[in-house]
């Protein structure tokens, strides 16, 4: 549906949307440290609030451009205002506008905004270069791939908010690795599922015509895992306050993404396209691998899957873990 809009309206759309979602982004991390089970709370109670919305909107009003703006806005828009609410009156004085507020978070989420649109257009210049140059059925193929691979995400997007409340609290590079090493025995195993049941799930959901979306999601996987290390160090880094080495890392992964793709979807399509994805999310890692190395001096064997002595440490964690009330 955003697809087909004219150039300027797009841009109207990005610029609404674009500055609420680093705002949420960067108010949400300091809630994920200060008061982790409460932003877990809000998160959910937005995320229902959203499906009842998509479904009231799906049921009583016709699609437009506008409307798929305000859904995708929603989400971001109200937990800025909730969390803004949270914290108006206990990170700053009481005499402070709330324009002053909104001010200082903005100025210190400046690189991490631009991080955050180097990450959109590291997922998504693939699908916007693919315009034009292949039929638009062949890109619906080309997004279910995309959307299916990008599954493998849910366990390290989930860990990463765990990582940053642990990191600020007082935890080492250390526990960098042990959650990269957990991530990554885990999205193997979700990687595999993938392999085994992905198409039959395209088949059964979407239909035989969509079959393709699995060489697509197959060629995707392979750079998936590597995404791993990109979410975990970048987090590290964000909790460092290293935010402008994270965007220099990601404007070179989009750059060498644009480049991959005007070569190779001329002469392989959407397949082309896959292939780009997995070059600029191998760059991209390997970028924030050997900077967290040089770093910490944690060797990457280190970093790869879980052992024994984790799978003990895992359980021992998981039997001791208290509930605690923010």
């Amino acid at each position: 549906m955003l697809l087909h809009q004219s150039l300027p309206a797009k841009y109207v759309a990005v610029l609404i949307i674009n500055p609420f979602m680093v705002y949420n982004r960067v108010i949400a991390y300091i809630s994920l440290v200060e008061m982790p089970n409460r932003k877990n709370l809000i998160e959910s109670l937005t995320y229902v609030a959203e499906l009842l919305l998509v479904i009231v909107l799906w049921c009583c009003a016709p699609a437009s451009f506008a409307i798929g703006v305000a859904v995708i806005a929603f989400k971001d828009v109200v937990m800025s205002v909730v969390y803004t609410i949270q914290w108006r009156n206990k990170l700053f004085a009481a005499g402070d506008s709330v324009k002053n507020w909104v001010l200082k978070v903005l100025k210190f989420g400046f690189f991490p905004m631009l991080s955050v649109l180097m990450t959109t257009l590291n997922y998504r210049v693939d699908v916007i270069m693919l315009e034009g140059k292949v039929s638009d059925a062949a890109i619906g193929v080309y997004s279910i791939g995309v959307s299916l691979a990008e599954r493998v995400w849910l366990i390290p997007d989930a860990m990463k908010g765990v990582l940053v409340s642990n990191v600020a609290k007082g935890k080492g590079p250390e526990e960098v690795a042990y959650v990269i090493r957990i991530c990554n025995t885990v999205c193997l195993c979700l990687i595999l599922g993938l392999v085994v049941l992905g198409e039959i799930f395209i088949t059964l959901v979407f239909g035989v015509e969509y079959a393709g979306a699995y060489q697509v999601t197959l060629i995707l996987l392979i750079g998936a895992v590597f995404m791993v290390y990109y979410k975990m160090i970048a987090a590290y880094n964000i909790v460092l306050g290293k935010q402008r080495i994270s965007f220099l890392f990601l404007f070179i992964s989009v750059v060498g993404n644009v480049l991959a793709n005007w070569i190779l979807i001329p002469k392989m399509g959407i397949y082309g396209a896959g292939f780009a994805s997995v070059i600029s999310y191998s760059i991209c890692s390997l970028m924030f691998v050997v900077y967290f190395i040089r770093m910490t001096k944690i060797p990457l064997s280190h970093m790869l899957i879980l052992s024994a002595s984790d799978f003990k440490k895992l359980k021992t964690k998981l039997k001791k873990s208290p509930r605690k009330k923010d």
